[in-house]
């Protein structure tokens, strides 16, 4: 079925999209520099940027502590490589205005220490074990006209063929120590997904899910977005 086959080929950018569109486009550009001491990321994750961040943490003699990100977000693979790079060198996260999607997944989790301004947004919109892939963009009409079996069979097939990324998820959780369903929690049937493009949490509602040692620059932490046009709701965690 081809629109089965374009859409595996997009597989590691649809499971978080949603919560913001995470493809870059043309002439964005990923900024990765040193500065005040700190190592900084500024766009989309990609794989380039990934790489010069590597090899610019490689090459410093004193190596820093904190990794300052500001992202949408990204294919999921480049989330986990960058956050299980960031769990391995015990980096510190810093975001002062947003981290979105496959950035809040993998990356902001990931941190040691997870520094925040008051205004910071940390958003989630699904993940690996979301329970369908959002099917979006030139292919939805396609999909929409599936019958509810077609769509069905349809999303299993995607599960099957994203089963060793779900896998790497997993592990990528257990190491950290932080619940796998953080990125899905969102999705519950209890909640209204026609309101919120995703949702965040409390200083406390992020320590259920295992996600501590969050400091508050100039508390109390209200998240807001303010240059992003999207409703993430702060879900209270039971």
């Amino acid at each position: 079925m081809k629109l089965f086959n374009d859409v595996l080929r997009q597989l590691p950018l649809l499971c978080t999209a949603g919560l913001v569109h995470v493809t870059a486009h043309a002439g964005d550009t990923t900024q990765v520099y040193l500065g005040e001491g700190k190592l900084n990321y500024d766009g989309y994750l990609d794989t380039q940027a990934n790489e010069r961040l590597f090899a610019l943490y490689d090459s410093l003699k004193a190596k820093p502590k904190t990794l300052a990100i500001r992202s949408r977000g990204g294919p999921v693979v480049l989330g986990m490589a960058l956050g299980e790079w960031v769990h391995a060198h015990q980096l510190d996260v810093k975001v002062m205005e947003f981290c979105l999607s496959s950035c809040a997944n993998y990356v902001f989790t990931a941190g040691t220490r997870k520094i925040v301004s008051s205004h910071a947004m940390i958003g989630f919109h699904g993940g690996l074990s979301s329970k369908e892939v959002d099917i979006g963009g030139p292919k939805k009409r396609e999909y929409d006209a599936m019958t509810v079996a077609e769509k069905a069979a349809y999303q299993a097939a995607i599960r099957r063929e994203l089963q060793p990324q779900h896998d790497r998820e997993t592990a990528f959780f257990n190491r950290i120590g932080v619940r796998q369903d953080i990125t899905t929690y969102g999705q519950e049937p209890r909640f209204d997904a026609t309101v919120m493009a995703g949702w965040t949490f409390t200083q406390e509602g992020f320590a259920s899910f295992g996600v501590h040692h969050i400091d508050i620059i100039n508390p109390p932490w209200k998240p807001r977005l303010l240059t992003v046009d999207a409703n993430i709701i702060t879900l209270k965690v039971h």
